[in-house]
């Protein structure tokens, strides 16, 4: 009697595109956050990468955008992105491959739980309805902390599962909270672009950080790849001939440090604009050269956008009088992995 054969299970490909452009939040615009006209782009360009690149279906992509013509199910409220969230992580298997993106506000306020941050400040992102609450610890009501990121996308992620978070954001570096990876030596020299960042730069509140302060980060990042590189000659987890503690496939590819603000124009957000272009050229590059793409492409696109600055403020296109203008300071792209002592070789894929 023959024996019947089980076909092999088609590999479920599916995304979760958010772009919060808070064109309705005046709680948000009250406190100076700018409208992001260019969030609901990103969604765009992320959408046509993974059909166009990665083979993902059109309607394997949900898509929350706070636009007129959106249902309410599709507004990027908080609990909104929350089911989406669980959605996309419920009933997947080892060899799936899910997406998560993020286009919006980003924000620090202090953790959750006592010493579980280096810095001590939980990351978080703003959904369209986030408020503002003065007498509140938190200060935000109905955001979405990275606490709850990473307890959706890796506490509750199958073994198996290769899942990429996208974060083009401020503070954004460990939005999902994965682990950190520790440098031998510190790279970036002081007259590095990446080194430090005005108090008073248009686009950034945070402090700048002392000479030496990066030796240990909570995410690789550009500036850890010369160091980590013999760390990640090792075989993969994939190949058997090692044994990792975590076989989950997370990584998470964050817009700047935690520290650092980022900033986009209308057609998009720079880290956005940067990865989908860098990876419509090249689709599976190491995860080591994508990063070192995205880091040669931002530094491009903020020296740019100075020198634009400087020729409005010379040229007397800035009101009379103005000051001149403080310089933009490249945000430095972030890598996140639970296998952060080998991911940097291996091929990127979404």
């Amino acid at each position: 009697m023959p024996v019947a054969t089980i076909p092999p299970r088609e590999i479920v490909r599916e995304a979760v595109l958010v772009g919060v452009g808070y064109f309705t939040n005046k709680t948000l615009m009250d406190e100076d956050f700018p409208i992001l006209a260019g969030a609901h782009k990103d969604t765009m360009n992320l959408s046509r990468l993974l059909t166009k690149r990665y083979g993902y279906k059109h309607e394997d992509i949900t898509i929350l955008v706070d636009s007129e013509d959106a249902p309410p199910e599709s507004w990027p409220t908080r609990q909104n992105i929350i089911d989406a969230m669980e959605k996309l992580v419920a009933g997947k298997q080892a060899g799936d491959h899910i997406v998560f993106s993020f286009s919006g506000h980003g924000c620090q306020i202090e953790a959750l739980i006592e010493g579980d941050e280096e810095d001590d400040m939980d990351e978080i992102l703003l959904p369209i309805n986030v408020t503002v609450d003065r007498q509140s610890k938190d200060y935000y009501v109905d955001f979405i902390r990275d606490n709850e990121i990473r307890d959706i996308f890796v506490n509750k992620l199958a073994p198996g599962v290769h899942c990429s978070l996208i974060f083009d954001c401020c503070h954004s570096g460990t939005a999902s909270d994965l682990p950190n990876v520790l440098v031998q030596s510190p790279i970036i020299t002081p007259d590095s672009p990446y080194f430090s960042f005005s108090t008073t730069s248009p686009r950034t509140t945070a402090p700048a950080r002392a000479p030496g302060s990066f030796a240990r980060m909570d995410t690789l990042h550009d500036g850890h790849i010369d160091d980590t590189a013999a760390l990640c000659m090792q075989p993969s987890a994939r190949s058997g001939n090692a044994w990792y503690l975590d076989d989950r496939e997370v990584t998470s590819w964050s817009a700047c440090l935690d520290e650092q603000s980022t900033f986009g124009k209308k057609s998009g957000g720079i880290f956005m604009k940067a990865f989908t272009k860098t990876l419509d050229a090249k689709p599976n590059p190491t995860h080591k050269d994508l990063l070192r793409e995205l880091r040669k492409n931002i530094l491009h696109v903020t020296e740019e956008e100075n020198a634009k600055l400087q020729t409005r403020w010379q040229t007397g296109l800035l009101p009379r009088g103005s000051p001149q203008p403080e310089e933009y300071v490249a945000p430095r792209p972030q890598l996140g992995s639970l296998r952060p002592d080998s991911i940097l070789l291996d091929t990127f894929t979404l």
